[in-house]
């Protein structure tokens, strides 16, 4: 039984990862993203165990991350609430680097582009999901005017999009001439939902992308991309299409505190100035630990729980060594990915650009908002684990 179960664990691989990478933007999906989680981690183990080669694939980030794994269980220990850092550190980092290390050593190459398929499916499927919300035809949107679609909110939404449009960049770029037209398409919905989640952070992170793709890749693409927000835009303020009470709900977010650029900027500069109060190990690993200690963060909006910046949130969470370690693994993570970019053997190197345009998107993103957490940070990790998937770079492996 156990033979035939590892004779089958690239397929029930394949279809695993094909399943989390569909289902990870819906909201309250735990247990089946756990089970897509664990699965090949666990036959990657028993498969070690079995053969007795116990080796895994080397990487430029090892160090970073087990840096960060040694010094959120620090910080978790020192917590001003255990339990609750416990919990986060546990969903978050634990399960974030498993599935890392599990995608980089169990995605073959040969399947990444059947897992890209139904990345590109659930990107169709949330984002007319989210327009059809829009509309009132289905669903009902949490905050008045701002599309969540199946995922948590807005915020997520309009993350998960950002992560996912250099992919459907990609697929519009490698695809052949009768198939452009369906991937302009799908480019064009997404762009739409992206508008519509009224998130200003994610604007710019898109056009970040679009500049990156169209400056490296192909100028035209450059163009049609940009053609595309255009036309987005124009869908958008189409009195038809779109309701009136559309800037009425944008005014209202434009000057709610939870929103404002100088509510943001207060915000930093508060975060940056206690940074000194818990240097080493912070406040403890988790958003919410930082507003416990000073309520201040409350006063005017039950939003206001966390810096909405990621590194000054992480810096006061894991301290000043937790944060450079962050920014270290990102560092690495961005220097492979262009790397294999500039490999003229990579076959797969437009994947791996596009791939790193995520990446850039999602920083771009996590300035005005901390959200290298729950299914964000799964989705970053997944799309990173498949950019090491498809490197050359593995010239050494690493026993254990």
């Amino acid at each position: 039984m156990l033979k035939i179960i590892l004779d089958k664990r690239q397929l029930i691989n394949r279809f695993s990862f094909m399943i989390l990478i569909f289902i990870l933007p819906f909201a309250h999906t735990m247990t089946l993203r756990l089970l897509a989680i664990f699965i090949p981690a666990f036959l990657w183990l028993l498969d070690i165990i079995v053969k007795k080669d116990f080796r895994i694939k080397r990487t430029a980030f090892d160090l970073p991350v087990l840096f960060l794994l040694v010094w959120g269980l620090l910080s978790t220990i020192f917590s001003v609430d255990i339990k609750y850092s416990f919990k986060e550190y546990r969903g978050d980092m634990l399960i974030g680097f498993l599935l890392l290390y599990s995608s980089i050593n169990n995605i073959k190459e040969r399947t990444v582009e059947r897992i890209l398929d139904l990345l590109v499916v659930g990107a169709v499927v949330v984002s007319i999901y989210g327009i059809l919300e829009y509309k009132g035809l289905i669903g009902q949107m949490e905050s008045p005017g701002r599309v969540d679609s199946i995922t948590p909110d807005y915020n997520y939404f309009s993350t998960y999009l950002i992560l996912v449009l250099p992919i459907l960049f990609y697929r519009f770029y490698m695809s052949s001439a009768k198939m452009r037209a369906i991937y302009f398409s799908v480019t064009l919905i997404a762009a739409i939902a992206l508008i519509l989640t009224f998130t200003r952070a994610a604007w710019i992170a898109a056009f970040a992308e679009i500049a990156l793709f169209g400056i490296f890749i192909n100028r035209k693409v450059l163009i049609i991309l940009f053609t595309v927000v255009i036309m987005s835009f124009i869908i958008m303020n189409f009195k038809h299409m779109i309701p009136i009470t559309t800037s009425e709900s944008l005014k209202m977010q434009v000057v709610h505190p939870a929103y404002s650029y100088t509510d943001r900027m207060e915000l930093w500069r508060f975060g940056i100035m206690h940074l000194k109060d818990r240097p080493v190990f912070g406040f403890g690993y988790g958003r919410a630990n930082f507003a416990r200690v000073y309520p201040e963060f409350f006063k005017r909006s039950i939003l206001l729980f966390h810096t909405h910046n990621t590194f000054i949130n992480i810096g006061l969470e894991l301290g000043i060594p937790g944060l450079i370690a962050l920014l270290w693994l990102f560092w690495v993570i961005l220097k492979s990915l262009w790397k294999d970019w500039k490999d003229k053997l990579n076959e797969n190197k437009i994947l791996s650009f596009a791939i790193f345009v995520s990446v850039v998107g999602f920083l771009v993103r996590i300035q005005l908002d901390h959200l290298l957490v729950d299914e964000m940070a799964l989705m970053l990790w997944l799309l990173v684990g498949i950019g090491f998937a498809i490197s050359n770079q593995w010239r050494y492996r690493i026993k254990l």
